[in-house]
């Protein structure tokens, strides 16, 4: 096989249609080495993980995601292969990171604070992609709602009663992740979807749809839990917890609006 047909197999031909397991390999890898990468330069620029960053970082997850499901249902920009998954990722984490940059830079010479000039810039791309979105399929839209709404009801109660065994930032993250895990049930359940990504083909054609709530649970939670009683610095457990969150958020609109959308 020729480079250029293995190139084609496993990356080009698929690309916007489904994952190869070279591809999620080398994807994943890719991603290993912008999370390290990002890790130092925050170390670097000694930029805290906190609240502050949290707001920063927030629009460019949203946008990542809408714009990703915005590709599949409007013509123009969104018909471009750089907004596929994932190069629409490396594309808005190159912007998100220009924009740190730049709002670190501000920050330190002016005293305006970085998160506020990394919202300015994200600020007109999500509203482009609000004047291109409209909810088409209510009963998609409301299924999800409701499951997420029970996901939440659930975790935020359980944060009530034993604030120890899960935290509210850790309610939070794991009900970003059963966002996705509901919009995933809803589309392949209801609405003829299909799953894309390497290892939940194989759990769902061995269980049903459903397997994506237990799955979620079992594996973030733990790893939540684990992370809060690790002996890292509290720098590493919250970049780390960041890096779950936007896992499982980005996804999550993502997916969230595909069914929404849907007409």
């Amino acid at each position: 096989m020729s480079i250029e047909t293995f190139i084609s197999e496993n990356f080009l031909i698929p690309l916007c249609r489904y994952y190869t397991p070279i591809g999620t390999l080398t994807y994943g890898i890719i991603l290993v080495m912008a999370v390290v990468g990002i890790y130092k330069l925050l170390k670097i620029l000694k930029i805290k993980i906190d609240k502050k960053f949290l707001i920063g970082i927030l629009p460019f997850i949203i946008y990542g995601g809408w714009t990703r499901a915005l590709r599949d249902y409007k013509l123009g920009i969104y018909q471009s292969s750089l907004f596929c998954s994932p190069p629409i990722y490396f594309f808005i984490f190159i912007i998100a990171l220009f924009s740190l940059l730049i709002g670190v830079l501000i920050e330190r010479k002016k005293g305006f604070g970085y998160e506020k000039t990394m919202f300015f810039v994200a600020l007109p791309l999500l509203f482009y992609n609000l004047t291109l979105t409209s909810i088409s399929n209510i009963q998609g839209f409301i299924i999800i709602i409701s499951l997420v709404s029970f996901w939440s009801l659930l975790f935020f109660s359980i944060n009530k009663i034993k604030p120890k065994i899960l935290t509210r930032e850790n309610a939070f993250i794991l009900v970003s992740h059963l966002l996705d895990a509901s919009a995933t049930f809803t589309a392949l359940t209801f609405f003829g979807f299909y799953e894309q990504h390497v290892l939940p083909i194989f759990l769902i054609s061995m269980s049903g749809p459903w397997i994506m709530f237990p799955l979620k649970i079992i594996v973030v939670w733990p790893i939540l839990y684990y992370i809060d009683k690790s002996k890292e610095d509290i720098f590493f457990k919250r970049f780390l917890k960041i890096i779950i969150l936007i896992l499982g958020l980005a996804l999550g609109i993502r997916d969230f609006l595909s069914v929404s959308l849907l007409t």
